[in-house]
């Protein structure tokens, strides 16, 4: 062997040693982070790549090189042993650690079930009740969350994401902040409004924000499923011959509580979401919709209907003339 390549030999060893030394550095190290460093709540979804879990903690802060993560799991390992879960990761934690906690799977977890029809306020005083945060903090952070496009309406209110928080139980991981139980809700709403859902949103001439507005004075109106679909036709009807929705829904809206007997004066509220004084729909939402009133929308049969009554029980009868309506309502709540 000749000295110049006993000495490239030694060159080349040396410059493995010192790779090797700045990676097990790095794996060793906390994270450098700025400010008091605190638990972060971070998701790995099933079938998600080193790779990609890498890019998702290089984002969130909890890493400081995505390259150097997937050069740590390919040299340990790892790269495929990764568990699907949720886990709370301290923002200073070193490779190691993040590497070593996202082995264990799901960490400590609430589960909180958002019934159909519930509004921000709702879900927020549900959240509360089961421990995880504040009401304000949540209902702060709501305000101006909106992480898809069609949710802007073409009028200012107080919740953007009213509405597109979709109903269903979540397990969420204790310490996660508003924002992501916020994304993991809309997250939620935006898988389930499918490619073939909003295709046929679109043949009924309507944008998402508009569908899911309708949808949520179905769900507000309807307690019975078969009313659903008729519902959603009659209100359907009036949008298209000009006639106010006159829903008592968006009246209980206004007022923030459940009311079963609106008065007249009740009906005179000056709001824009007083349908019976405002043609058309509401400037958004009125709740959060299920699948089941989203639904009746999209099926929604022809009718000649009108107008509604619920009775006693919440079932409701549908009549074609102002007249027949009164001689229903008459029937029902008449002494």
């Amino acid at each position: 062997m000749s000295r110049r390549v006993k000495w490239i030999g030694i060159g080349v060893a040396a410059v493995v040693l010192i790779l090797c030394i700045a990676i097990l550095t790095v794996y060793l190290k906390p994270n450098s982070v700025a400010g008091t460093p605190q638990n972060v709540v971070f998701t790995v979804d099933k079938d998600q790549t080193g790779a990609e879990i890498g890019d998702m903690l290089y984002e969130k802060g909890i890493i400081s090189s995505p390259t150097t993560f997937r050069m740590a799991l390919r040299l340990t390992g790892l790269m495929d042993k990764l568990q699907q879960g949720y886990y709370q990761i301290p923002q200073n934690a070193s490779l190691r650690q993040v590497i070593s906690l996202l082995q264990k799977g799901k960490v400590q977890s609430i589960k909180v079930t958002i019934p159909e029809g519930y509004t921000i306020q709702q879900i927020a005083a549900e959240l509360e009740k089961d421990g995880l945060g504040p009401k304000e903090a949540f209902l702060e952070v709501a305000k101006t969350y909106v992480p898809y496009q069609y949710m802007y309406g073409p009028a200012q209110v107080d919740y953007r994401v009213e509405g597109f928080l979709f109903p269903s139980t979540y397990e969420i991981p204790v310490g996660s902040t508003p924002q992501e139980i916020l994304k993991r809700m809309a997250g939620e709403m935006n898988k389930q409004l499918t490619p073939a859902i909003r295709e046929q949103i679109a043949a009924k001439h309507m944008t998402i924000f508009e569908f899911i507005t309708l949808a949520s004075l179905v769900e507000k109106e309807a307690l019975f499923d078969e009313d659903r679909p008729i519902i959603a036709a009659v209100f359907l009807k009036r949008l298209q011959i000009g006639m106010p929705l006159q829903s008592c829904a968006s009246i209980q809206y206004i007022l923030g509580y459940p009311k079963s007997h609106l008065s007249i004066e009740d009906t005179q509220i000056p709001s824009p979401y007083n349908t019976y004084i405002h043609a058309g729909l509401p400037p958004g939402p009125i709740a959060n919709p299920g699948m089941k009133s989203m639904e009746a929308v999209l099926n929604a049969p022809s009718t000649d209907y009108l107008f509604f009554v619920a009775d006693k029980e919440g079932h409701h009868h549908f009549t074609k003339t102002y007249a027949e309506h009164l001689k229903v309502v008459e029937s029902i709540y008449g002494e």
